[in-house]
Formats: structure tokens, sequence, C-alpha cells
């Protein structure tokens, strides 16, 4: 076989598995085609049908032979894929035929944390139930539950929380106190213990002091007690969340009033280097957003890949916090490190309404993003790509350019086909 139909036939292979086509990669299979071919990415055909939820496919490929927990170039096995895509009845059966359940990739993330970074409350639960590690931190100290807190999916923290005190070790009281806002009980443990900033030690909560708990469940009365007895206001673990990154992300306005007033930092970066004014506007806390905005808040601030608080609102299609961060002039078409505007965002996600108002205000219909910012994806490319018919139809009534060429298979904007 030359090495030109060798590529042709490892493609067909791979193609198979990813769209699920049996007949198809049988065929290559009793032609003795190396099973864990991979893409230039590290992706084989159980990632590839992993993620796209072919549970025939997985199953024909693991009795075939194929190696269960080879990796991508990222580090990331078949079960971190279907994890993070959501894939229950894949990750079952990678499960029963003995899927290492804590394996971590190049940056450490676990399949329990790729499931609580996307909110997939039942694959949380089930890799829970079948010895999912929830202290495993990333290489940045992130844990599951750190990544959900920031991320605001309040189901899949409950249950992390509710499981990581079911164990023989338990929160520690004071933590307990200020999760049910006892007053009375966390007045009489500081006075026995006078550190209002013990930390946890449980694996669930490692790092976080009963501040950042009383600020999670919006309990104000501990947290007054906690920060009249000394509490840390900017405590950081080593994921960099601190209590007021909560209580933005949580929308709480008389929370973090009280923070900012006891002397929050409001430019405070978690490890991602999210600000709290990130934390709002991605959850659409307008009133939350105009406090900080108030009180000096960074608006230009960039997290490690180049979103700004606009990026933010924009993907969570928070109109109201993109007007209210454009009237204290956020730059409306700034960039992140892939020269990625809010408007690029908002026609990936297909917030009509979002691109209307970027458009309304002055956003560039024709900006470069992902190449260069000369031949790079314009949001009518993207819009294009994904198939938002609305999206489209108002970049194209505000001057979008249907000829615009880009450097990747020098592709128009009409010429996508998903």
């Amino acid at each position: 076989m030359t090495p030109l139909s060798q590529c042709y036939t490892s493609t067909s292979f791979l193609r198979a598995a990813r769209s699920g086509n049996l007949e198809k990669a049988l065929d290559h299979i009793k032609n003795r085609i190396d099973i864990n071919i991979a893409n230039q990415n590290g992706l084989n055909g159980l990632h590839l049908a992993s993620k796209e939820g072919h549970v025939k496919m997985v199953l024909e490929l693991l009795h075939n032979g194929i190696d269960l927990e080879t990796t991508t170039k990222k580090g990331n096995t078949a079960l971190h894929i279907a994890a993070l895509a959501g894939q229950e009845k894949v990750i079952a059966e990678l499960v029963n035929y003995g899927a290492n359940v804590n394996a971590q990739s190049q940056k450490g993330f676990s399949p329990l944390y790729m499931a609580a970074q996307e909110n997939h409350l039942e694959v949380v639960k089930y890799l829970l139930e079948h010895g999912a590690n929830q202290s495993l931190p990333t290489e940045d100290g992130f844990t599951p539950l750190a990544v959900a807190l920031q991320q605001g999916h309040e189901n899949v923290v409950a249950l992390l929380i509710n499981y990581g005190t079911k164990g023989k070790v338990r929160l520690p009281a004071l933590h307990i106190a200020a999760r049910n806002d006892d007053t009375r009980t966390a007045a009489v443990l500081l006075q026995n213990d006078p550190n209002p900033d013990v930390l946890s030690k449980v694996c669930v909560f490692t790092g976080f002091t009963p501040l950042h708990i009383a600020a999670h469940y919006e309990n104000l009365s501990v947290a007054q007690l906690l920060l009249n007895r000394g509490a840390n206001v900017n405590f950081m673990p080593k994921n960099g969340i601190t209590p007021l990154h909560i209580a933005s992300r949580r929308g709480n306005v008389i929370m973090v009033r009280l923070l900012l007033d006891r002397g929050a930092q409001i430019d405070a970066k978690t490890k991602d280097e999210l600000t709290p004014l990130h934390c709002a506007a991605r959850n659409g806390h307008v009133r939350v957003v105009e406090i900080l905005l108030d009180q000096g808040a960074p608006i230009q601030a960039k997290t490690k890949n180049g979103l700004s608080p606009i990026h933010m609102a924009a993907q969570g299609d928070h109109t109201d916090c993109v007007r209210q961060l454009l009237q204290y002039n956020a730059e409306i078409d700034d960039i992140t490190l892939d020269h990625l505007t809010p408007l690029h965002v908002a026609a990936h996600c297909g917030h009509h309404r979002m691109v209307k108002v970027l458009l309304d205000k002055g956003a560039k219909a024709n900006a470069r993003a992902l190449v260069s910012a000369s031949n790079g994806f314009t949001p009518l490319h993207i819009a294009c790509k994904k198939n938002h018919m609305r999206s489209m139809d108002l970049l194209l009534k505000h001057s979008a350019s249907l000829e615009a060429v880009t450097e990747v298979r020098l592709l128009s904007g009409c010429h996508f086909d998903g």
C-alpha cells in the first residue's frame, strides 16, 4: 500500500468511527487496519466514537482490541472525551471495560473535572459512584468543585458538596455553620478556636475558608460574623478564587457590597485570570457588574485566553450586561489571543439578540479572527459554519462580506458545510 492510499484508508476509518458507520469501520478492521491509528491530534477511533456517543461503535472497537487508555496529544483518554461531551452511555461502557476513572491529562484534568466543568450532572454522579476522586487538582490547583463554583453550575456544586460530606471525614464545624448560616454555633466555635480562616480538611473543600462557603450560600449573617472576627476577605486558595469571585458569580448584591466594604480586592485574579467582573458578566448579574465598575473594576482585564468581561457577557447572551459594559467604555471590538471579538463569540453561540446589540452599537461585522488579522474568519464565516440563520441575516444586513476569504482552505462565507 502506498503512503497516499494508506493515508486515505486511515482517514476513512477515522471518519467511519466518528460518524458511527459501523459497517465501514468493520470493513477496515477485517482488512487489518491498525485499529489504534490516530489523527494529527492523537485522536483515534475510540476517542472519536466516544465523543459522538456511538455506543455500538465503541463496543466493537473495544471488542477488536483498541487500546482503552491511549491518550491524545493533550493526554486525554476516551473517558475524558466522553465525560467532556456528556456521553453517559459511552461512559458506562468504558468504565465497565476498566477505564481509569482517575486518569489525568497533561494539565491534570480528570474525567470528573471535565464533567463538572461542562455541567454534566448525571455524568458527575456516575463517576463519583464509580470511584472518581474529587480531590485531584489540575496543575493550576482547580478541583471539580472549584471549577463548578467558578462556572456557576449550582446542581453540580451541590452534588459534589453532598457527596464529599458522606464519608468518614466531615466538614469542619465552622464550615458547616457557615453553610447553614448558623451564627450562634459559629460564635461558640470562634470562642474556642479564634481562627476564622480555618481551612477545610475535606478533599472537596480543600483550600476554601468558611467565608468562601458563606459567600457561596449567600449567608450574610455568618459572613458578617466571620469578617468581624478577622476573617481574611482576600484569602486565596491555590486556584485563586476569593470570596468576592464567588459572591460576584452568585449575583448577591448585598454580599458583594459587604466584601468590598471590608477591603475585598476588586481586581483579584484566579489561576485562569478571571476577575470578579468576569464572573458577574458571564452569569448575567447586571447589578453586580454596575457595582464593580463603580468601584473601579478593570473593565479590560483579560483571562489566560484573552477573554475580557464583554466577551464573557456575549458568550452568555447577557445583553443588559453588554450594554452596561459599553456604557463604561468597554472596547466593543476587544480581541482574545485568537483575535476573537465579542461579535465572533455571539455568532458562534447563535445569540442573535446579542449579535444585533453589538452590531447596532458599532461592532465590526468583518473583523478577522483565528488565523490572522488580515485573512482569518469573520463572524459571518462562523455563523455559516454553525448554521445560525438569524445571526447570518443580521450580519448581512450590516454589510458583512460574502466574499471574505480565509487562509484555511480559502473558504468564503458561503462555502461552509457545517
